[in-house]
């Protein structure tokens, strides 16, 4: 496996691989051999063979089409709350995607029903405080012949950007928004205006497999979302006990 240091830019340590297994579980190596790892230490892959979202979902991708990196993220002031990092990372990306990108609870990049990217969070806690995060992303620049029917790319959507300036406007973005961290104000209320199916019934399926025909009313402090059902009522649900419907799968 080849690899070699890409510079972008002088303001953090990038780190890029041909392949990997995934750029998450390189940046855990990392931080195994060097528990005190540079802040907006990053790195990236040119394909992985274990990608991964949350949970057991795996990543799609073919060599060179996504942007594929996982960035170590030193907080300069202690985080209380764990889904108030995936607020700013929603947040950051925002400052730098279309418009048209929506953020679906809790942790994809969405395109009405299609799937242009997914986030990837682990915090490490210290008390009862988060102290840094690795925060990994996928996103979808190039058109692939083999993406499943609900994935979209930049290029499908007439955006002409590679994947190298993908990386660098977001990485230029999380250095520049790390104090908004101190802010939750303003990333509550970001993440209100940018929050998938906000505006629109869909179809959810509860742990009990109960269907509910329901918009997302917001998230709670705790990270839960809230579904308002057509019939106005309102209930709240953890990230394990509830599941969208996708109408293209």
């Amino acid at each position: 496996m080849s690899f070699h240091i890409g510079i972008m830019s002088q303001k953090y340590p990038l780190i890029r691989h041909t392949q990997l297994d995934s750029t998450q579980l390189e940046l855990h190596r990392l931080l195994e051999e060097n528990p005190h790892l540079e802040h907006m230490t990053t790195v990236i892959a040119n394909t992985q063979t274990k990608g991964r979202g949350r949970g057991v979902s795996v990543w799609q991708d073919e060599e060179g089409k996504s942007a594929l990196f996982s960035t170590f993220i030193l907080w300069p002031y202690p985080v209380r709350e764990s889904f108030l990092v995936n607020k700013w990372v929603c947040h950051v990306l925002a400052t730098t995607m279309p418009k048209l990108v929506q953020y679906k609870w809790p942790n994809d990049l969405m395109v009405g029903n299609k799937k242009l990217g997914g986030i990837l969070i682990e915090n490490r806690w210290e008390g009862n405080r988060i102290v840094s995060s690795m925060v990994g992303l996928g996103i979808n620049v190039d058109y692939c012949q083999h993406q499943l029917k609900r994935a979209i790319s930049f290029q499908e959507l007439n955006i002409d950007i590679t994947v190298d300036e993908v990386i660098e406007q977001i990485l230029n973005a999380m250095r520049s928004a790390v104090h908004s961290i101190m802010n939750p104000v303003l990333l509550n209320r970001r993440y209100d205006t940018i929050l998938w199916g906000r505006d629109t019934y869909h179809l959810y399926k509860k742990r009990n497999g109960e269907v509910l025909e329901a918009f997302v009313h917001g998230v709670d402090a705790q990270g839960r979302v809230r579904l308002k059902t057509k019939k106005g009522q309102t209930e709240v649900f953890d990230l394990d006990s509830i599941q969208w419907i996708d109408p293209i799968a």
